[in-house]
């Protein structure tokens, strides 16, 4: 079965344009069930840029108040993820279209793009972002540019809506 693991921008962006909690509780209420049904995650590296925010904005008091500890996997403490975390960090050290700047940006241990795409190659997720591919980039490395070198899939939110959940966000189990 797929399982998705799901970018910070996800949730920023559904925040403050498409999905804000004042008009469409229901997209939060399906990001919740389709955890449940063990389908969509996200990392605690994710969660810790998340939680960046002001106290009273409605995201993290939802993160703290109604989504489960268990949506944020712990991609630090996981020996395949730093694995893979290394590996990716090598590929794009490698890579001389990116500036220097571009690789130091991309390998600070306290964002979360590389970590979200080791942790995807660790457990098999397809990782889901509002990024577009840029491959022709110098200044900065996107996540589904690098997630292709890697061999992770990518897809952006409205595919994985498509794929399971029903026209008013009711959780929609995909066939095995």
């Amino acid at each position: 079965m797929k399982k998705y693991l799901l970018d910070s921008n996800i949730f920023i962006q559904a925040k403050n344009f498409h999905y804000n909690f004042g008009y469409c509780s229901a997209f939060w209420d399906w990001i919740t069930a389709a955890h449940l049904a063990d389908l969509v995650f996200s990392t605690q590296k994710v969660r810790t840029e998340l939680l960046n925010g002001k106290a009273d904005d409605p995201l993290v008091k939802w993160i703290n108040q109604d989504l489960p500890e268990s949506f944020f996997v712990d991609d630090l403490k996981d020996k395949n993820v730093m694995i893979n975390y290394a590996n990716i960090i090598r590929t794009a050290n490698s890579n001389n279209q990116y500036t220097t700047q571009a690789k130091s940006e991309f390998a600070q241990h306290d964002k979360a793009d590389a970590f979200l795409i080791a942790t995807a190659k660790a457990h098999n997720y397809i990782l889901v972002t509002q990024e577009r591919s840029q491959p022709g980039a110098r200044k900065r490395i996107m996540i589904p540019d690098m997630a292709q070198q890697c061999g992770v899939q990518t897809k952006q939110v409205w595919n994985v809506l498509e794929e399971i959940s029903t026209g008013t966000f009711h959780l929609k189990m995909p066939s095995p």
